[in-house]
């Protein structure tokens, strides 16, 4: 460490002393040597701040002292620095850099954010949203509508362990309380297609009575998985027990796996449709 380090700061070892020609010291007190130049570039607001930065005797750097700590400015920088490779992003940590690429306006942060939270399905070629709740609640907090909606669509019809958040994340209730109600009016919509089959085998012959039988041991069970997770997914995964019920369909029977297969487009086609988002979120 040089003399011109003050005592009890370390310095980064991603961006050692002289790697760049300016300073920055985290709230932890840790430096970061980094090209003025590449500051200027990429963020107008550092920018401002190098352009009334003070100037320093002979053989010592310009330095701004910031109120993040080391975890975040480390990872911002290497979002900033071309020959940097990006750390993986982490939900413990994601708020702060999010926060801090708000606060110094770097796009750069958004984007690859944005871009490590989607993944195309391999099957239906949709994209999917990691980590949907939370990407939902910082998508709308930053302004970031398309992954704001993706995760929307995302959250109403993925599993219910897909809705917790890590402690101490900064939750925004109204936004909460209509994930759940859109969960709730999907349900209902895929309840209502089990309601309709019972009802058509009542109303048929008694050949097809077995059918409701066994339609009343396995509906409690595909019900309650529905409300947890409410989606096409769901009723696949209960294909087989299914497939054993008799079904009605113009004059003969046919397995439930058939039937399931007539409401599979129009469910899918519902999954795939983009939510509204509330103004007064």
């Amino acid at each position: 460490m040089s003399s011109s380090t003050p005592a009890n700061y370390v310095h980064s070892p991603e961006f050692p002393e002289n790697y760049g020609d300016f300073r920055l010291i985290s709230s932890d007190r840790v430096v970061f040597s980094f090209p003025r130049f590449l500051l200027a570039h990429v963020s107008p607001v550092f920018k401002d701040m190098l352009e009334i930065g003070t100037e320093y005797p002979m053989g010592q750097q310009a330095e701004l002292r910031l109120a993040e700590n080391f975890t975040t400015l480390d990872q911002l920088l290497r979002l900033l620095d071309p020959t940097k490779r990006p750390l993986p992003i982490h939900i413990d940590t994601i708020e702060g850099l999010l926060e801090s690429a708000q606060k110094y306006q770097v796009e750069r942060v958004f984007e690859h954010w944005e871009e490590q939270m989607k993944v195309i399905d391999e099957y239906g070629g949709i994209i999917k949203i990691r980590h949907p709740m939370m990407s939902f609640l910082l998508a709308m907090r930053f302004g970031r509508d398309e992954l704001t909606t993706l995760a929307l669509r995302e959250l109403i019809r993925a599993p219910d362990k897909s809705l917790s958040l890590s402690e101490g994340f900064m939750v925004n209730h109204k936004a909460i309380t209509y994930v759940y109600g859109l969960r709730q009016e999907r349900s209902e919509k895929l309840i209502a297609h089990i309601h309709k089959f019972q009802k058509t085998i009542r109303g048929f012959d008694c050949c097809l009575r077995p059918g409701l039988a066994l339609t009343k041991d396995v509906t409690p069970s595909l019900i309650l998985q529905l409300i947890k997770e409410p989606s096409w997914n769901t009723f696949e995964k209960n294909m087989d027990i299914w497939s054993s019920c008799p079904s009605p369909v113009a004059g003969h029977i046919r397995g439930s796996k058939v039937v399931f297969n007539d409401w599979k487009a129009k469910i899918l086609e519902e999954e795939m449709v983009l939510p509204e988002i509330p103004k007064y979120f």
